[in-house]
């Protein structure tokens, strides 16, 4: 009955809400041929804590009542590319996606040093015939990060005290952010200016402002809008 077709649509017709800094739009994959809403919450930055996440909660219900009240009857089917025109369009923007993404990544690995395994043990002065152990450990710890270039780990060195040690609020923001960030998103997040450090980055003041730089990020996972 009517109840029953309309939760059919609801899962047939997925959809994702979610509020992404201007970095992390950039790198969107998207579809030549689908449809976005993109709503600017720069207003509302920093301003109203928990905005995004009950925008997103309205944003939900409003995409359900309209799927509720479509027509029964089976969900259409989604368009496709129907000539070589669509297709190269789809391929280009494909490009210009990836582009972007090389474009931020590089800009990402300029912006600070980056330590191999090996300098980072000299720096911190472990004593062990294998360079990568003392790094390694850290890392499986969750007390840094690293990213993963030509098949070797670069950790960045923001992430270190004045003794090459992993600066402790690093590990409170990794254990946080969970599986939600992969490296690369940490680094993005880190190197992005954040409206509740003032358009500082997190990189810029963890060591002087760590107790604010973990707010940040909590009010990241709570839907707070940065950057």
């Amino acid at each position: 009955m009517t109840t029953k077709v309309n939760r059919t649509l609801r899962e047939a017709r997925s959809f994702d809400i979610k509020t992404l800094n201007g970095d992390e739009l950039h790198c969107l994959d998207t579809q030549s041929h689908a449809e976005y809403l993109v709503i600017d919450l720069s207003p509302f930055q920093g301003r109203l804590p928990g905005f995004n996440e009950t925008l997103k909660v309205a944003m939900n219900a409003a995409v359900n009542a309209v799927l509720a009240a479509l027509p029964q009857g089976e969900p259409a089917a989604a368009s496709t590319p129907q000539n070589s025109a669509s297709q190269a369009e789809k391929q280009a923007r494909a490009q210009r996606n990836t582009q972007r993404r090389e474009q931020l990544n590089a800009r990402i690995l300029s912006e600070d040093r980056w330590l191999t395994s090996r300098e980072l043990s000299e720096k911190a002065n472990f004593q062990s015939n294998n360079p990568s152990a003392g790094p390694n450990r850290w890392k499986a710890e969750g007390r840094i990060f690293a990213l993963q270039l030509n098949g070797k780990d670069k950790y960045p060195e923001y992430a270190l005290d004045e003794g090459f040690r992993p600066i402790p609020v690093v590990k409170q923001i990794i254990s946080l952010f969970g599986d939600s960030k992969t490296p690369w998103g940490l680094a993005i997040w880190f190197a992005s200016a954040n409206s509740w450090l003032g358009g500082r980055k997190p990189k810029e003041v963890l060591a002087t402002m760590p107790k604010q730089v973990m707010a940040a990020a909590e009010a990241e996972m709570e839907g707070g809008s940065h950057g």
